[in-house]
């Protein structure tokens, strides 16, 4: 019957016991634990596991990435650790750390279009707003619309200033500093962009639930719709594309979007599932 033992100590003890006589006599390479050293190594060790388990702790919740998506259609509005606001448009997705740090720069992760609204800190602390292919937009505190897509990046510029990084590899060389009512659209294939001056409310519309055109072709609404909503486009004349229209139509709804924009364009747009066919009356 295996012996059982009232303590890890007498455990030890009795292993030890049993080994003893097998050494030599004398042998500095073995000796017996006493009471005391036991008890420091215990002590000892149970440090270092708490160490590393609060460490650990803290690498998670440092290190953790909140993700957030929105469906087609839907939009929501962000409340970032500094207190900062992003308002995420449609087929979007944003993601940061769960925790940042009370200096050095706060990062954030675009896919598709967000409005951000960025709080000035203190200690100066650099926003940064990445995207795929290198790209990213540096701020210190400003209002600023991003529209990260598969061919075409936009930035608008509402308030202060920001600078559009086109590649992350060459620092000053790829940079365009921004000031307010500036547009950079960004070809992804080409690797060249434009900047031009708008009017930056027409491009931020879209969170107050709205689409706003001004003098805008009906290809670009379409590409709107597309990215927005996810749904196929069927022109039956190419001609048409090239048609420019100003004013307004609600959003809340794809329905209504639909109808304003038959109304707007004096057209026949018909949605069939996940198709929207656009043609002549």
């Amino acid at each position: 019957m295996k012996k059982r033992y009232n303590s890890e100590k007498e455990q030890i003890d009795a292993a030890w016991n049993k080994l003893e006589p097998l050494l030599e006599d004398g042998s500095p390479l073995v000796k017996k634990l006493s009471s005391m050293s036991f008890n420091k190594k215990m002590i000892a060790a149970a440090a270092v596991i708490l160490m590393i388990v609060t460490s650990a702790l803290f690498f998670k919740e440092y290190y953790t990435s909140t993700v957030y998506t929105t469906k087609y259609g839907e939009t929501t509005r962000i409340v970032l650790p500094d207190s900062s606001v992003v308002f995420l448009n449609g087929n979007s997705r944003l993601s940061f750390r769960k925790s940042w740090p009370a200096r050095g720069n706060r990062e954030v992760k675009i896919n598709g279009e967000a409005y951000f609204a960025i709080k000035h800190t203190k200690t100066d602390q650099k926003f940064f707003v990445r995207m795929d292919e290198g790209l990213s937009v540096e701020v210190l505190g400003t209002q600023f619309n991003v529209s990260n897509r598969k061919t075409e990046t936009n930035v608008v510029l509402n308030s202060g200033m920001i600078r559009f990084h086109m590649d992350e590899n060459k620092a000053d060389e790829a940079d365009v500093t921004m000031k307010p009512g500036e547009l950079i659209a960004y070809q992804s294939k080409s690797k060249t962009y434009i900047k031009k001056a708008v009017d930056p409310e027409i491009y931020s519309a879209w969170k107050s639930s709205r689409l706003v055109f001004d003098k805008t072709e009906l290809k670009d609404v379409l590409l709107t719709i597309q990215n927005t909503y996810g749904l196929h486009i069927k022109v039956e004349n190419p001609e048409l594309l090239h048609m420019r229209v100003s004013g307004s139509a609600p959003t809340q709804n794809i329905d209504l979007l639909i109808n304003g924009l038959s109304e707007i364009f004096h057209l026949e747009l018909t949605r069939k599932g996940d198709t929207l066919t656009v043609k002549s009356k």
